[in-house]
């Protein structure tokens, strides 16, 4: 049974549609947590959401860059906070929440949460790796992708629904918001990348599974996949993709999506694709058979030539 506040998913927008620019106007004075928001896609967000009026916490791990990139939003005259948050942790996520809840105007209330603390892990073959034997156990892998990027999101998530509809002293003028930054990856076979694309294809999966429980709550949730695109994340592996002539996204199509589904309420329980060339829904639904009607045509219409570049890349990694 869908209680009272129940908002519904809403249907695809047009490439058209999904790369429109919003105004940004209701999120003068909302709440809002980003993690992973003190380098890379979240500063990126974080700086953009400040820029209309919102009061901002960024929730990092890198405690250095976090306090300098604030700095220099205070500077500017931003509402921005950050706090030192190892994500793999429920109780230091526990305390981020009510970091960003005690910043917010009204000091008892949170609307906005993205998901955007992410590490890219180790192939899952090494050209350098030793051959296993009897004597001699093979070392564990890293599993630091999984833990940061998919254990991570699942807490914020799963605290997120908890605080976004927690009684505040002000009545909340739209639905709360959810955003996940996943990755292209979740979507299409990167097989060099087998622990950073296995746990933002649990991102996809947290995503699809409690979009309805979410939607039935009265609160959105929206997910972003970015194609590869230059962040201190990526440094080592772009130098690869120019190798091989493989393109880059554009981190400003990634705020342009944050922007939109933090101000749109219309808008929940999208998946957009960020690049290398455009924004699309991905219509991973029912109706968009999962996200394949667009991913079937993905390779010829954003990334010819694929193929060829992946070989190269198994070449230059000596895979």
């Amino acid at each position: 049974m869908s209680r009272v506040d129940a908002i519904p998913v809403s249907a695809k927008l047009s490439p058209e549609e999904a790369a429109a620019s919003v105004s940004g106007s209701s999120l003068k004075d909302r709440s809002i947590l980003i993690t992973g928001g003190a380098r890379g896609l979240g500063a990126a967000i974080g700086l953009a959401y400040a820029e209309k009026g919102a009061y901002v916490t960024l929730a990092d791990i890198n405690e250095t860059l976090g306090k300098d990139y604030v700095a220099t939003l205070k500077a500017k005259g931003l509402h921005v906070q950050f706090i030192t948050t190892d994500v793999t942790s429920w109780s230091s996520q526990v305390a981020a929440f009510k970091a960003a809840i005690a910043f917010s105007l009204t000091k008892n209330t949170l609307d906005i949460v993205v998901a955007s603390a992410g590490v890219f892990g180790d192939p899952f073959l090494a050209a350098d790796e030793a051959p296993v034997t009897l004597e001699n156990d093979p070392p564990a892998p890293n599993l630091v992708a999984l833990q940061v990027n998919s254990i991570g999101a699942f807490y914020t998530a799963k605290l997120a629904q908890l605080y976004l509809k927690m009684p505040s002293s002000a009545p909340k003028s739209e639905p709360p918001s959810l955003i996940l930054i996943a990755s292209l990856a979740a979507y299409f076979d990167i097989p060099l990348m087998s622990s950073y694309t296995s746990s933002k294809y649990a991102v996809r999966g947290l995503f699809r599974s409690i979009r309805p429980l979410f939607a039935d709550r009265g609160i959105r949730v929206n997910l972003i996949a970015p194609w590869i695109m230059e962040t201190p994340l990526v440094v080592e592996w772009l130098k690869l993709f120019d190798a091989v002539g493989a393109p880059q996204g554009d981190s400003r199509q990634v705020v342009t999506a944050a922007l939109r589904f933090a101000d749109d309420k219309t808008v929940n329980g999208r998946a957009f694709a960020i690049g290398p060339k455009r924004i699309l829904d991905l219509g991973d639904d029912i109706e968009g058979g999962d996200g394949g009607a667009v991913m079937h045509g993905f390779y010829e219409t954003e990334l010819p030539g694929w193929d060829k570049m992946a070989d190269g890349l198994k070449g230059l990694m000596g895979i």
